[in-house]
C-alpha cells in the first residue's frame, strides 16, 4: 500500500469516527468512537515518521484520557442520551466562560507564530521535548486541572444528592 492510499485511509477513518463521537447519543459509543479518531491520528504521525508523537498520542491519549472519559461515562446516569434535557439557564455564562478558556487555552500558540523557519538539523528528543512543552506548560496544566474537576464532577454528579438521614423512630 502507498503512503498516499494509507493516508487517504487513515483520514476517511478519523473524520468517520470523529463524526461519530460527536453524533452518537450513547456516551460509550462516542467514546470508543472518539478512541478510533485518536488512533488514525496516531497513524498519520506514523506516516510523517514522527514515532516518538505517535507513541505519546498513543500512551496519553488513548491510554489516560480515553480511560478518563470511560471513567467519567461509567460515572453518569444517562449513558444512553435517552432522555432530553434542556439546559437554557446559566447557557450564556457557560459559553462565555468556554470561549473565556478556549482563548487562554489557544493563546500560547498564537502567540508564537511567526514566520517558518528553515530547519536543516533533526531534532533530538530533549530539543523535541522543550519546543513541545515550554511554549505550552500553563496550558498543559490548566487542561490537567480540567479533566481533574470534569472527574470529580462526574463522581460528584453520580453520587446524587445527600439526604439528611432519616430519623429512627422510638420503639
Amino acid at each position: 500500500m502507498t503512503e498516499a492510499a494509507a493516508f487517504w485511509i487513515l483520514s476517511a477513518v478519523a473524520v468517520a469516527s470523529a463524526l461519530v463521537a460527536v453524533r452518537k447519543r450513547n456516551l460509550v459509543h462516542g467514546v470508543f468512537a472518539l478512541l478510533v479518531f485518536f488512533a488514525a491520528l496516531a497513524g498519520h504521525f506514523l506516516l510523517l515518521l514522527a514515532e516518538f508523537l505517535a507513541a505519546a498520542q498513543v500512551l496519553v491519549y488513548i491510554g489516560a484520557v480515553g480511560i478518563l472519559l470511560l471513567f467519567a461515562v461509567m460515572l453518569t446516569e444517562r449513558v444512553t442520551g435517552e432522555g432530553r434535557r434542556i439546559m437554557i439557564r446559566g447557557s450564556i455564562f457557560g459559553t462565555l466562560a468556554a470561549a473565556a478558556v478556549f482563548f487562554v487555552l489557544i493563546w500560547p500558540t498564537l502567540s508564537m507564530l511567526k514566520s517558518p523557519e528553515k530547519n536543516t538539523h533533526a531534532l533530538t528528543t530533549r530539543e523535541l521535548g522543550e519546543r513541545l512543552m515550554d511554549p505550552y506548560a500553563i496550558t498543559l496544566e490548566i487542561l490537567a486541572l480540567l479533566l481533574t474537576a470534569a472527574l470529580v464532577g462526574a463522581v460528584a454528579i453520580a453520587q446524587g444528592r445527600l439526604d439528611a438521614p432519616e430519623k429512627e423512630e422510638p420503639k
